[in-house]
């Protein structure tokens, strides 16, 4: 009698502690968790290892099934700030700074973008744009009138759950322009007997549209002023065909010849709401 007990007692037992044990749901490869009949496993045959997204897999060592563990599934990363947070402006003076340095093209612009969460930030800019220059060893001088130039796209924060004076970012834009360009002065060697001969192209009608790569910091200077700072590497999408040739500057592009370029801004920053304070705890 006493063997019948002791092997009821066990069996009673064995089947509780299944029953503590945390369903899992088997995970095919490749495919998404879902939710499917719940059913008990040994857990002594199953050993962890983590996803890509940090999520605990757990592998069967007999089988080699894999299952996930919808209680320990890892959570989404809490947004620590509200969905309209701040309202940015900036005044782009890089242009205009390099034009020190012997630069005979830009100006400036004015960008303003929205802070969803300290996290996406919808861009936009308007600007304009000149250029009068003689290249070294050129025949010719190129000249753009005062020309405006508009650009849309948006940025992404890494930094989104630290401190919003300072950010890293990387945006992609849309910039687009429309404007007229000169040729002046057009020199055309006759050869040994003849005299040079010149000529000028006026008023060519140009309009383009171009990429922008991004990738830049934020740094506050003082209260709500900050410093910005961006390397640029941009790309010609569309622009009109010419049967005297391509300009060489495109406003708000810079010179078709050079892929890289950047970015300097005083930055205004609006705040709309403030990160909660937590409440302090009480004795």
């Amino acid at each position: 009698m006493l063997p019948i007990i002791a092997l009821m007692l066990a069996l009673a037992l064995d089947l509780s502690a299944q029953r503590r044990v945390t369903p899992v749901v088997p995970l095919e490869p490749g495919t998404a968790p879902k939710k499917e009949k719940k059913e008990d496993f040994d857990r002594s045959r199953l050993v962890e290892k983590s996803d890509a997204q940090g999520n605990i897999i757990l592998v069967d060592t007999v089988s080699g099934k894999e299952f996930v563990d919808s209680t320990l599934m890892k959570a989404p990363p809490k947004m620590e700030y509200p969905l309209l947070h701040e309202v940015i402006v900036g005044l782009n003076f890089w242009d205009g700074a390099m034009r020190v340095f012997g630069q005979k093209y830009g100006l400036a612009d004015v960008w303003g973008e929205v802070s969803l969460h300290n996290r996406y930030f919808p861009y936009f800019a308007f600007g304009m744009g000149n250029c009068n220059d003689t290249p070294a060893g050129k025949n010719y001088t190129f000249k753009t009138p005062a020309a405006p130039y508009f650009k849309i796209g948006a940025s992404y924060n890494f930094l989104y759950n630290s401190n919003p004076d300072y950010k890293l970012q990387m945006g992609l834009r849309y910039g687009f322009t429309t404007y007229k360009w000169n040729l002046e002065d057009v020199t055309v060697d006759e050869g040994y007997w003849g005299d040079p001969s010149h000529f000028s192209l006026m008023n060519q009608k140009h309009t383009a549209g171009y990429l922008e790569v991004t990738l830049g910091l934020k740094v506050q200077i003082i209260k709500q002023f900050s410093l910005g700072w961006h390397i640029v590497y941009h790309s010609i999408l569309h622009e009109t065909t010419n049967p005297n040739g391509q300009p060489m500057y495109i406003p708000g592009y810079g010179k078709r010849s050079s892929a890289i370029t950047g970015n300097f801004s005083l930055i205004y920053t609006i705040p709309l709401s403030k990160k909660p304070t937590p409440i302090p705890d009480t004795l």
